[in-house]
């Protein structure tokens, strides 16, 4: 059995926890620490609980580490979990800027130990079934991306008790939600990005600023893609938070990453696959947590078989790259070329 230290005891604390105690065959929950809500989630998970994250570094049952601490903390503990031969998990986004990102992936290279990134969406069952139908050709080379997320409000932080994400210090907006789609984009157009342009803007009172965003990206093989964001959308609202349209130079995909995969040939659309539906709010939701559990046991997998996890640090760092350019496009309203940064 694997044992499975977590750190940070929020919304994704306990999350990662149900995950490891419940949902991967070979891993089980041995300890958790860090945060307010720690000793209620170890006495629920009947796990031990560690005073600090030196501490659960020491114990000898915790093999790999889950980090779900705000961004600000991923780099030092990254590198410290390293140091101390744990593998490690970190949860989206990966780090702050692309430098930390680097050290993180140096570190974790110098110690030979394996380093995953969160990017649930590419296990999740609908945008898994989109990437099979791209992979076998079904609508030839991906040439066009559109990935929109519209919000009505921001997630109540009250709720969740995660009032940090509130914080554009810790991260951005655009960040948060970018994480997933600038990486679920360049998993799609097999490709990466090498320019950027981007605006932000805030329609509404209230934190987080900046809360709606459109982004284009060029890939370096001619593909283009446009990234919409906003948590300013009045009621009814579209759809769900992550959808996508993928074009390809003999077909098209429409995508929502919690429901349904279109595939459009011809004359007309079909069908491809439609995902049971969900809570993306309720921690211990069996079928939500199907796609971090399969990320988790990849993880695990990965440092078995010295092999590069499916979502490692190299691909965070250049998720991180995208977000970067795009806020510092937003910033100067200038186009950024994705090179400078990598």
């Amino acid at each position: 059995m694997t044992g499975v230290g977590v750190l940070g005891s929020g919304f994704m604390g306990r999350t990662w926890a149900e995950v490891a105690a419940h949902h991967v065959p070979g891993v089980r929950l041995v300890a958790v620490a860090g945060g307010r809500r720690a000793p209620a989630l170890a006495a629920d998970q009947g796990c031990t609980l560690h005073d600090s994250y030196e501490a659960l570094l020491a114990d000898p049952a915790v093999e790999v580490v889950v980090l779900t601490t705000p961004p600000a903390g991923h780099e030092q503990q990254t590198v410290a979990a390293a140091r101390a031969g744990r593998h490690v998990l970190v949860e989206k986004p990966m780090a702050q800027n692309v430098d930390e990102c680097a050290r993180m992936v140096a570190a974790c290279r110098d110690a030979g130990v394996a380093l995953a990134v969160v990017s649930q969406h590419r296990f999740r069952a609908a945008p898994a079934a989109a990437k099979r139908l791209i992979d076998d050709g079904a609508i030839g080379r991906v040439t066009m991306v559109r990935a929109i997320g519209p919000e009505v409000g921001f997630w109540d932080t009250t709720k969740t008790q995660d009032e940090w994400k509130l914080d554009p210090n810790q991260q951005t907006t655009y960040a948060s939600w970018g994480a997933h789609a600038c990486d679920l984009v360049r998993w799609f157009v097999d490709d990466e990005p090498d320019l950027a342009f981007a605006m932000f803007e805030q329609y509404g009172s209230g934190p987080p600023p900046m809360r709606s965003a459109m982004a284009s990206y060029h890939f370096r093989g001619g593909a283009m893609a446009q990234l919409w964001m906003s948590y300013d959308i009045p009621a009814p609202g579209l759809g769900s938070g992550l959808q996508l349209q993928l074009i390809g130079t003999a077909g098209m995909i429409e995508l929502d990453a919690y429901g349904t995969v279109r595939l459009g040939r011809g004359e007309g659309w079909t069908l491809a696959f439609e995902q049971s539906p969900f809570d993306p709010l309720d921690p211990v939701s069996a079928p939500r947590l199907e796609a971090y559990a399969l990320e988790l046991g990849d993880l695990v997998a990965a440092a078995r078989e010295g092999r590069p996890p499916l979502v490692d640090g190299v691909q965070g760092l250049a998720t991180t790259a995208m977000l970067a350019a795009a806020e510092q496009s937003a910033r100067t309203r200038q186009t950024v070329e994705l090179t400078a940064l990598r």
